[in-house]
This record gives structure tokens, C-alpha cells and sequence, in this order.
């Protein structure tokens, strides 16, 4: 199948549009020419045959008969662009006739078609003769005293035809130049039209990694309709570009983190490896040196988490989940660690809730949020789970805990990856800056979203809403 481009397509649609158009407005315009000339002649041809008919009605002698038919038909000389024929019904003969049968024209009258015989209506209108050399014959079937008498009268006709074919050469003439015009229009409208696209693709075949940014198209000149297009690029590149920075940030802060704890296990083991040393020295070498292998370990579990998250996109829940039992589940396993720290956790006794989701998913969503409320907290305070049913197909989660030491300017970057807050976040407490990135992206995998609200009079808040379905 061959591939045309736009601006082709384009142009082959308008000029099919256009042939059409001037196809049917010209055949009209024929149609109606030619019903004109011919309208005009008939009028003669029915007024001569009339005139013939009413000379024959009154019956004054042959000779003043053939004076009224010359008068009428205008052929008292030799009319070559006239000529008639009258005979009676089954006689062998013909009454009057200015043209011998045996002569051209005179084959032509009397060679009529029997299928234009004016049997039912009182007369016909046909064409006669031959191309160059055209006619207009008009029959008539009438009833005199002597019975059923035929007057056929025939004038030329080549004059209105060469005039229909010259009209007809000058509408094709005239159709093929507006279709040309068009088409060159057309085709230089679409080219400048489709300019901008051009400059644009060329721009964006020269973006790099290092030169993403949306106002690379601002001054570009496009046509109006072109804005949305261009917009629609801008706001691409835009988020393109976001999402670039965040991965860029995203790899230094791993390297980062993989490296502290890489450098203290290598010092370590470098440090016991110096001189001879006790069991018991290097027994701890070895117990702080798994300890950081420990913390890599998880943190290169949480990376993989958030990289499957990223290359699944947007996941569709398909399974039903019994969110309330889910919930007090881990109020029971986490309420056993607060209750090791003087703590408890308190679950408000949740309704029935089902939703759709990812059970496993589910689970670490709110093992993390549950996890840095049991981290962050007061070690003797209690931790309180609310589940509350929204009535446009959604349910809310809320985790509030007694701590509320988060800065203010701290509260909007919580749920970036890598992100700690130094009063009440660091690694001395285990934790890595992933498990409310991990919990955000779940809960948007689930059409949901996380907030956090916290004060040091009230607490901290943790709100999960998720859909039902």
C-alpha cells in the first residue's frame, strides 16, 4: 500500500472535492443550456406545425396550401435549415414535402423511428441527421376531415450544438483551471502550514539529555490551530525533564547511601585485617561489618521495589482485599512492638470495607507508614488507626501518631525518595528515606494518594485514601 504524506492526502481529497463539485455544477449548467436552445426551437417547430395544421383544416386548394406551408416554414426559397414532410396515414405517397426522398434529408424524414411515433401524445420532439450536420424535428399526429395526417418539420440544430460544445470546451477549460489553482493553493497552504511541524521535529531531533527544557519552542511562530500541538510538547519535554532530574537525583542519592555503609564495612574489615587481633575483636568486626551489609542488603530490596514500580506503571487492582481485616492484622503485629516500648497501638473498630487491590502491595503500604510511626514516634505513645468509608467510592486510612517533630518546610518533600528529616529521621534510627516513597507510589498504583499533616501539639497524621474499586 503506498504512503502519501499529508500534504499529498490533502491536496488528492481537495482535488477530488473539486472535481466533483465543478463535475455536477458543469453538468447542470450544460443541461440547462442546452434545455434553453432547444426550448427556443421547439416553440418554432410546434408554432410551423401548427400553422401547417390550420392551412390544411381549411382546405383553400393546393396550390394556396403549399403558399401558407412556404409562408409558415419560411421556405418559399431553397432553405437548406428547414425542411418539412406531410402524408397522410397509410397512403404511399406524401401530401407536401420540400425534399425529395431519395435526398439526404429526405431519408432522414422519412426514416423516423417507429418508436418515436406520437401513437399516444398528440406530438414528439427528436434529434435527427448526423454529428456536424444536426437537426431538431418536431412529429405531430392530428386528426383532419380526411382523416389521420403526420407533419414532421425539421430545422437545424448545428448551430446550438456547436454553441453547447463550445461552452462545453470552455466549462472544462475553465473547471481544469480552478482545480490546478486549487490544488497549488491547497498544497502551498498545507507546506507553510505544516512548516512549523517541521521545525519542530528537527528541534526535537536535536534534544540531548542535557538540553531538555520547554521553552526550546517559545519562539517559534504557529499558526493558531498548532498551539495546542506545541503546548502539548512543552508540558512533554516539561515532565520529561522532571522526570530526568528526579532520576538523576535518584542515582546520586543510592550511590550515596550504598556508599556510607560500604565505606564503614570496608574500614572495618580493613581495621581488624592490620594487626593480630582476639576472637572477640574480630567477632564485633565482623558483627559491625553485617550490620552494614544488613542496611545495603535493604536498601537494595527498597531500590528494587521502587524500579519494578517504576517499569509496571500504573497498576489496575483485580482482587478483592477485606481492608478492615487486613488492618487489624497489623495492629496486632505492630501493637506487639509498641507494647515492647511502653506503647500500644489502638485501632477504631473499622466497618465491613472490601476494595480491590494488590493484598501484598497492601500490606508494605501500610507496614511502612505503621513502621515509621513505631521509628519516629514517642516510645510510649499510641499509635491510632482510623478507617473511614467516603461516599464517592473511596476510603480513607489514617495513622496518627504523638510525635509532630517534622518541620514545617519538612512536610512537603516526606514523600521524596531519600528524603530525612535530620531532627527525628536518620540512620542511626534504621531508617533509608524509601518507605513513604514506596508507600506514595502504592497507594497511586491503588488511583490513591498520601498526606501528611503534623504539629507538636497535635501529632503527626498519615491520611491513605485509596478507591474501592
Amino acid at each position: 500500500m503506498i504512503s502519501l504524506s499529508l500534504k499529498w492526502r490533502v491536496s488528492l481529497l481537495v482535488t477530488i472535492v473539486l472535481v466533483a463539485v465543478i463535475t455536477t455544477i458543469s453538468i447542470v449548467a450544460y443541461v440547462e443550456f442546452e434545455e434553453s436552445h432547444l426550448r427556443t426551437i421547439d416553440r418554432t417547430l410546434l408554432a410551423m406545425a401548427n400553422g401547417i395544421l390550420a392551412s390544411l383544416h381549411e382546405g383553400e386548394g393546393e396550390e394556396q396550401i403549399i403558399k401558407d406551408i412556404h409562408e409558415v416554414t419560411a421556405t418559399s426559397g431553397l432553405n437548406p435549415f428547414t425542411f418539412y414532410r406531410i402524408w397522410m396515414d397509410g397512403a404511399s405517397t406524401d401530401l407536401f414535402a420540400n425534399v425529395l426522398p431519395d435526398s439526404e434529408y429526405g431519408r432522414w424524414l422519412h426514416e423516423l423511428p417507429e418508436q418515436s411515433s406520437p401513437a399516444r401524445e398528440p406530438y414528439v420532439f427528436m434529434n435527427i441527421g448526423r454529428r456536424g450536420n444536426e437537426y431538431r424535428a418536431f412529429w405531430m399526429h392530428q386528426k383532419i376531415d380526411a382523416g389521420i395526417v403526420n407533419i414532421v418539420v425539421a430545422s437545424s440544430s448545428h448551430f446550438i450544438y456547436h454553441e453547447m460544445r463550445e461552452f462545453l470546451r470552455l466549462l472544462l477549460i475553465l473547471g481544469g483551471s480552478l482545480v490546478i489553482g486549487s490544488v497549488v493553493a491547497v498544497m502551498w497552504s498545507v507546506r507553510c502550514g505544516l512548516r512549523p511541524i517541521g521545525m519542530t521535529t528537527g528541534r526535537l531531533r536535536d534534544i540531548t539529555h542535557p538540553n531538555i527544557r520547554k521553552d526550546l519552542f517559545d519562539d517559534l511562530k504557529v499558526p493558531e490551530e498548532l498551539h495546542p500541538f506545541v503546548g502539548a510538547l512543552r508540558n512533554m519535554l516539561d515532565r520529561l525533564d522532571k522526570v530526568l532530574q528526579r532520576q538523576r537525583q535518584f542515582t546520586s542519592d543510592a550511590a550515596h547511601e550504598l556508599r556510607t555503609p560500604l565505606a564503614l564495612a570496608k574500614s572495618t574489615l580493613q581495621a581488624a585485617q592490620i594487626c593480630q587481633r582476639d576472637a572477640d575483636e574480630y567477632g564485633r568486626a565482623i558483627t559491625d561489618a553485617l550490620k552494614d551489609i544488613t542496611y545495603m542488603e535493604h536498601l537494595v530490596e527498597q531500590l528494587l521495589i521502587l524500579a519494578r514500580m517504576d517499569e509496571a506503571g500504573t497498576y489496575i487492582p483485580t482482587a478483592e482485599v477485606q481492608l478492615d481485616v487486613l488492618l487489624r492484622e497489623l495492629a496486632e503485629t505492630f501493637g506487639k512492638k509498641m507494647e515492647n516500648l511502653g506503647g500500644k497501638v489502638v485501632l477504631d473498630e473499622p466497618a465491613v470495607t472490601t476494595i480491590r487491590g494488590d493484598i501484598d502491595s497492601l500490606i508494605r503500604l501500610f507496614s511502612n507508614v505503621l513502621d515509621n510511626a513505631v521509628r519516629y514516634g514517642p516510645s510510649n505513645g499510641t499509635i491510632r488507626i482510623t478507617l473511614i468509608s467516603e461516599p464517592d467510592n473511596y476510603v480513607t486510612v489514617c495513622v496518627h501518631d504523638e510525635g509532630g517533630n517534622i518541620p514545617p518546610e519538612s512536610l512537603p518533600h516526606l514523600l521524596d525518595r531519600f528524603y530525612r528529616v535530620d531532627q527525628s529521621r536518620s540512620s542511626s534510627t534504621g531508617g533509608i528515606g524509601l518507605g513513604l516513597a514506596i508507600a506514595r507510589e502504592i497507594a497511586r498504583c491503588h488511583n490513591g494518594d498520601i498526606s501528611i499533616t503534623s504539629d507538636s501539639s497535635s501529632g503527626t497524621l498519615v491520611c491513605i485514601r485509596l478507591a474501592r474499586m
